[in-house]
């Protein structure tokens, strides 16, 4: 990505040995490259799909039209058209009040579970599977439990193994007993203020049956931001307000293509605040790794902007990471070209990077955009 700089200032700030460095040749990730353990990827030479994209177009569009029109003939309805007896109790609804698809809603349930302590009645919080076996949620979730019990949205009964949990972001992480459909993750800057969201909880059911998804929707009302009344160092989180239904700890937060972007970390009446799938899958990565959350430092105090479009750098560390190529007074607004939003968006950002990591620090200095490549510090 090309940062640019002020046509009238060129001033560009980086310290020596800076620039960026191939996913290849290090060993951290940023959130937009994190691939938790077990997760499917797929490497595609650009080149290569270029080459051969011609040659396959003509293809493709040959056999999807003669399998469409084998469908129709055979169903006499377009491919693909779910049914209502092949959709689970509750998604039916949730294309009236959420405008999620049913078969979307479907996909996701199944990559929800419900989870319940080991001895005794009663689910204590859901879950999202982000990979075969793993299980992201939050710490009242699992209630400092070592094992817990994992209900399938098809009504098995698994086991799960609590690989760690991280007091300061909240998050925990289990390893179940048998794989699991996993969802799909978005880290990206989808949703914004005013933008539509869905929540979904998995309820036990009667008896040993499946346990019955609980749809909800409402509106962000806050990203990049702290939960409201929560400590000002508080994790940044996705704030919805919606109706106050009854919350449990680690439902997904769902945009419109049905890729989770966050789980339940609070409620406060209709306000639901959500921690996003960037910092879940940091931390899934180091718990399942190293058993621990190692993350970086700039070596700055800073605090948000008013207008929530940045956070303003109140002081640096003359021996910190960010010495000699921030100043007081400077506006982070970007870093590896993920919009900042406030001071507690940074922190977030920067906690799922280890120490060492090169980032590119784009800020506003008296009008004039510049920018910065640094190597982040330990945390203190």
């Amino acid at each position: 990505m090309s940062w640019g700089t002020p046509e009238d200032e060129p001033e560009e700030l980086e310290p020596e040995g800076g620039g960026w460095v191939p996913p290849e040749a290090r060993a951290w990730r940023h959130p937009s490259e994190l691939h938790v353990m077990g997760m499917a990827a797929v490497a595609t030479s650009a080149g290569g799909w270029r080459r051969s994209a011609g040659v396959l177009v003509g293809g493709v569009a040959l056999l999807a039209i003669a399998a469409g029109a084998l469908l129709l003939a055979r169903t006499g309805a377009s491919p693909g058209t779910p049914t209502l007896d092949t959709i689970p109790v509750g998604t039916a609804a949730v294309t009236q009040c959420c405008t999620l698809s049913p078969l979307l809603a479907r996909n996701l349930e199944q990559a929800v579970v419900s989870i319940e302590p080991t001895v005794g009645p009663g689910a204590t919080g859901c879950g999202v599977v982000v990979s075969d076996r793993l299980v992201v949620t939050t710490r009242a979730a699992v209630a400092d439990a070592r094992t817990v019990r994992v209900l399938a949205a098809t009504g098995r009964m698994l086991s799960g193994e609590v690989l760690g949990t991280d007091r300061e972001s909240g998050v925990a992480v289990l390893r179940l007993s048998e794989p699991l459909p996993a969802a799909q993750m978005d880290v990206g800057d989808t949703l914004g203020e005013g933008s539509p969201a869905i929540a979904v909880a998995m309820r036990p059911g009667t008896g040993d049956g499946a346990p019955q998804p609980e749809w909800a929707s409402g509106k962000v009302v806050s990203v990049g931001n702290p939960p409201p009344g929560s400590p000002t160092t508080g994790m940044a989180q996705i704030t919805v307000r919606g109706a106050a239904v009854p919350a449990m700890p680690g439902e997904p937060l769902v945009d419109r293509k049905g890729r989770v972007e966050g789980i339940l970390d609070s409620t406060d009446g209709a306000d639901r605040s959500f921690l996003p799938s960037s910092v879940l899958l940091g931390v899934t990565t180091d718990l399942d790794t190293i058993g621990r959350v190692r993350h970086g430092w700039l070596g700055i105090t800073d605090t948000t902007l008013a207008s929530g479009t940045g956070t303003r750098v109140v002081w640096v560390d003359p021996r910190g990471a960010a010495a000699r190529v921030l100043r007081a007074g400077d506006v982070i607004v970007q870093v590896d070209g993920w919009r900042v939003h406030s001071a507690a968006d940074l922190r977030s950002m920067l906690y799922v990077m280890a120490p060492g990591t090169r980032v590119s620090v784009r800020a506003v200095r008296g009008g004039h955009v510049v920018r910065a490549t640094v190597r982040l510090a330990p945390s203190p």
